[in-house]
């Protein structure tokens, strides 16, 4: 069926949106089912006028969404944005994956925004902008940037997750089943690069001239103090440790110079330390992009940690990152409640 959410704040269009992604939401016209959305993950079809797009509203909104991704050694920026006139929004354009339509029309009275999904296409999300001028509209925009990211960006994540419960690795699915007693679905193409012990597991996936890593891990929950930046460095360098570098002597470490920042969510209502940084290997001269999840597993009295690292010394790192970071929202705990955790 087709989902409208129509309200005039965009925090609010993201819970539609969420409950729009976890019933499934489908769409069907008169003959069946719509083709499938096309386009390439986090990329933007824009439609709006040719005056506003050269004007202070196109100014904000790419402002919002060519953004520059923070802790990256490279600008890249959230999203890629490709700009259509509102008579070009037809056919095959219709059918893309993700579409922002803006418009400025003094039929309103006050900014508002709609989010409807798998319109012309599946899976898709067509959100329109309206405000009754100018200036109200970049104050929307200015105001709601993080919404409008978010929206797009959980629902590129509800996609990927969805995929990867379907098409992923179910080897390496058990594999994470057996070693830590959680469910996790990983993509697939990926394989396993090593073991160690019942503690870690390391898992890749080469792309070209990029390499893809994730290392899961757990140790022993001691309280609070376990997830400061101080010790959420510490453990992370004593298992990323164990990945051996190309060379003899090297190995996987955290960068220092540009401290790790942290910042605490919550996933499916169970928290997580969410860090970011930049990881090098000691001895020789590879590095990139990290971004490692935490949390504890109330069950067995133990952090879990998966750790996304990215080698893409020439080619962008946003989407083999996101890919990766993909893999910690389908993290299912059976034996712990959500609100166990800390």
């Amino acid at each position: 069926m087709k989902r409208i959410a129509s309200i005039s704040l965009l925090p609010a269009v993201l819970l539609a949106a969420a409950a729009c992604m976890l019933a499934s939401c489908k769409s069907k016209g008169g003959t069946g089912d719509f083709n499938n959305a096309g386009g390439k993950p986090y990329e933007i079809v824009v439609s709006i006028d040719q005056e506003l797009w050269d004007g202070e509203v196109g100014d904000t909104l790419r402002s919002v969404l060519l953004e520059p991704i923070p802790m990256f050694n490279q600008v890249e920026p959230h999203f890629d944005v490709s700009r259509v006139t509102p008579g070009a929004l037809k056919d095959l354009v219709l059918r893309h994956r993700n579409i922002l339509i803006v418009q400025v029309t003094p039929t309103v009275s006050e900014p508002a925004s709609v989010a409807r999904y798998n319109v012309y296409a599946r899976p898709q999300v067509i959100v329109t902008l309206t405000a009754p001028d100018n200036n109200s509209m970049v104050r929307y925009l200015a105001d709601n940037r993080r919404e409008l990211q978010q929206l797009f960006e959980m629902t590129e994540r509800d996609r990927a997750v969805e995929n990867n419960r379907k098409y992923g690795e179910k080897g390496i699915d058990r594999e994470i089943r057996n070693l830590f007693g959680i469910e996790a679905n990983v993509p697939r193409g990926f394989s396993i690069k090593g073991r160690s012990g019942d503690d870690f597991l390391w898992v890749g996936n080469d792309v070209r001239t990029a390499t893809q890593g994730l290392v899961i891990y757990s140790y022993p929950y001691s309280g609070a103090d376990d997830f400061t930046p101080e010790q959420l460095v510490r453990q992370r360098n004593a298992f990323t440790g164990r990945i051996p570098g190309p060379s003899d002597g090297s190995f996987m470490a955290t960068e220092d110079y540009i401290e790790p920042t942290v910042e605490y969510i919550r996933i499916d209502g169970r928290p997580w330390a969410r860090m970011s940084g930049f990881w090098y290997v000691e001895n020789d001269y590879m590095g990139g992009p990290f971004v490692n999840y935490s949390t504890v597993d109330r069950a067995t009295g133990r952090v879990i940690a998966f750790d996304c690292f990215v080698y893409s010394p020439k080619d962008p790192k946003r989407n083999l990152m996101r890919q990766l970071e993909h893999i910690v929202y389908t993290v299912k705990f059976p034996a712990a409640s959500p609100s166990e955790a800390e």
